[in-house]
C-alpha cells in the first residue's frame, strides 16, 4: 500500500519532468532559430537552371557548375556559415561560364566546420584537364584552408572571399588569392591583417571598392554587414574577373 506521502512526491516528480521538458523545448526552439540559414535569393535560384554553355547538376551533396568547353580550373567552394549553398549559384555559374568549373559543397547544418573534409566528395567529379583550387566565403574559406593543410596533393591554389586562415599556411607552397569588399562589416579586419603573417610569399590581395560581405552570394542582408555602394552584379563581376585572371597567371607559370 502506498504512503500518503507518495502522491505529493509523484506530483512533484511530474512537475519537474514537465518543467524539464519545457526547458528542452525552449532550448530546441532557440537552437533552431540560431541555426536557421540565410536562404538563397531569386537571382541564385535562377542561376541554378541549366543553360547552353554551363551545366548545373547535383551529386553526393555537391552542386556542380561546369563549362561545356575545356576548363582552365576546378574550384571546390565551401559556403559561408549558415548560408545555403545555392546562395552562391550566381558566382559559381559566372565562374563556370569563364572556364572555371565550380563545385559548391553542401555542409551539415550549413556549417563548414562540421565537415572540413567535404572537398573529398568533389574530387571524383573534377576534370583532369584543369588545375584544382579550393576556397570559400567567410567561415568556408577558413575551413577550406584547414582541409588543404593535410591534402596539398590535390590543391594548386587557395581563394579566400572575405576570409582568412586561422593558422600558418605559408609552408604549403600553394598560391593564395584573397578578395574582400571595402564595405565589409562582418570580416574582422584586425584578425584578417594579423593573418597575413600566415600567408605565403605568393599571397595576392584584391579589395573590391564598395563591396560588402554578403554580396559574394545572394542571400539578402547579413547581420553587422555594411551597405554596399556597388551592385551585387558588379561585385560578382569583379570577383570572377579577379579569380579568372589569377588562374590564368597560375596556368601561365606552370603551377
Amino acid at each position: 500500500m502506498s504512503s500518503p506521502l507518495d502522491q505529493p512526491m509523484r506530483r512533484r516528480g511530474i512537475r519537474i519532468l514537465i518543467g524539464a521538458a519545457a526547458i528542452l523545448l525552449v532550448l530546441a526552439a532557440a537552437l533552431a532559430i540560431y541555426l536557421r540559414p540565410y536562404p538563397a535569393g531569386t537571382k541564385a535560384e535562377q542561376a541554378m537552371a541549366p543553360g547552353k554553355d554551363v551545366t548545373v547538376t547535383k551529386e553526393d551533396g555537391v552542386l556542380r557548375f561546369e563549362t561545356t568547353a575545356e576548363p582552365a580550373a576546378n574550384f571546390i567552394f565551401y559556403p559561408g556559415g549558415l548560408v545555403q549553398p545555392e546562395s552562391y549559384a550566381v558566382l559559381a555559374r559566372s565562374l563556370a561560364a569563364q572556364g572555371v568549373n565550380t563545385y559548391i559543397i553542401e555542409m551539415p547544418l550549413n556549417l563548414a566546420v562540421l565537415d572540413i573534409q567535404g572537398a573529398k566528395r568533389a574530387l571524383p567529379l573534377l576534370n583532369p584537364r584543369g588545375i584544382n583550387i579550393i576556397g570559400g566565403h567567410s567561415l568556408g574559406g577558413t575551413m577550406a584552408a584547414e582541409y588543404t593543410k593535410n591534402n596539398t596533393i590535390n590543391v594548386q591554389g587557395i581563394v579566400f572571399l572575405a576570409s582568412y586562415p586561422n593558422s600558418d599556411i605559408s609552408r604549403l607552397n600553394i598560391p593564395v588569392l584573397s578578395i574582400y569588399g571595402s564595405q565589409d562589416g562582418v570580416l574582422n579586419l584586425e584578425q584578417y591583417t594579423n593573418s597575413k603573417s600566415y600567408m605565403p610569399d605568393s599571397f595576392v590581395e584584391r579589395v573590391i571598392e564598395g563591396g560588402n560581405h554578403a554580396q559574394f552570394g545572394d542571400y539578402g542582408i547579413q547581420k553587422k554587414d555594411k551597405g554596399a555602394t556597388i551592385s551585387d552584379d558588379e561585385q560578382i563581376q569583379e570577383t570572377v574577373g579577379t579569380i579568372v585572371d589569377w588562374i590564368a597567371a597560375l596556368n601561365a607559370s606552370g603551377t
